[in-house]
């Protein structure tokens, strides 16, 4: 498997970590294909850009820091697949508490047709064996 394609995709997922740890909305979806298909733990798949803004939009009131730690790569040329644990903390408004959760993640980003590399499939779970 080609090292650069697998680079190209960690450095797509490298992009999305700065948007989200900096809370930058715009940054965030602008990364998202428009047919993203989102499939949170515990959640009903979300289809689409709008949908999934509004999640996180909701979600960044806690100010969330996440961290990746990567388990597996897949890339062709115009599909991959990373996938690996996810830590994020944050604080909760209304109470200033920690909070925080972990998981697994395997995210999958296309190739579009101006060459960028766009999250098609995003899912998370919560299995036992991550823990914050």
């Amino acid at each position: 498997m080609n090292e650069n394609l697998k680079n190209e995709i960690r450095n797509a997922l490298d992009k999305w970590l700065q948007a989200f740890n900096n809370n930058d909305l715009d940054a965030l979806m602008d990364l998202y294909d428009p047919e993203i298909n989102y499939a949170n733990s515990n959640k009903p798949i979300e289809v689409g850009i709008t949908t999934v803004k509004e999640g996180f939009a909701q979600s960044f009131a806690i100010k969330p820091q996440v961290t990746f730690k990567e388990e597996q790569v897949i890339a062709t040329t115009d599909l991959g697949f990373i996938a690996g644990q996810f830590r994020v903390s944050g604080t909760d408004p209304k109470d200033g508490n920690a909070v925080g959760e972990a998981g697994r993640v395997v995210a999958i980003f296309r190739k579009n047709t101006e060459d960028q590399w766009k999250l098609v499939f995003d899912m998370d779970n919560r299995p036992p064996d991550v823990t914050i």
